[in-house]
């Protein structure tokens, strides 16, 4: 077995069009709680059996349709590394590249995988 500096999966980020009524949604359906909203970033968090989900409003957001393939699903997966220099480098030695746009560089680093995904690599916790 290889080792990795993925440590582990902070959250599940699922685009939508209202962050707060989706969040409200999945608070429910799974027994959890809201523990973040932030309405002026189109965002809220949601903590439920030791599962966090996001929620990240999209402008022109498509909803998917199942089981077509037109507007398929969206997401992004956020996993933390013991070291975000280490990580971004075996991210792509896995085929995974970084972004161009990064909106905060130093706090995390967004790449993208060989299917186009986007997803975090967050550092470890102070």
């Amino acid at each position: 077995m290889t080792t990795t500096p993925v440590t582990g999966l902070i959250a599940f980020t699922i685009d939508c069009s209202d962050a707060g009524r989706l969040a409200r949604f999945y608070a429910d359906l799974m027994g959890g709680e809201i523990t973040g909203e932030y309405p002026e970033y189109g965002y809220a968090q949601v903590t439920a059996r030791d599962a966090t989900l996001n929620f990240q409003r999209v402008q022109d957001y498509a909803r998917p349709e199942w089981p077509g393939q037109e507007h398929p699903q969206q997401f992004h997966l956020d996993l933390r590394v013991s070291d975000l220099e280490l990580g971004v480098k075996h991210a792509a030695g896995l085929g995974a590249a970084e972004a161009p746009e990064q909106p905060a560089r130093d706090s995390y680093r967004v790449m993208i995988d060989p299917d186009g995904h986007p997803f975090c690599l967050c550092p470890p916790r102070d």
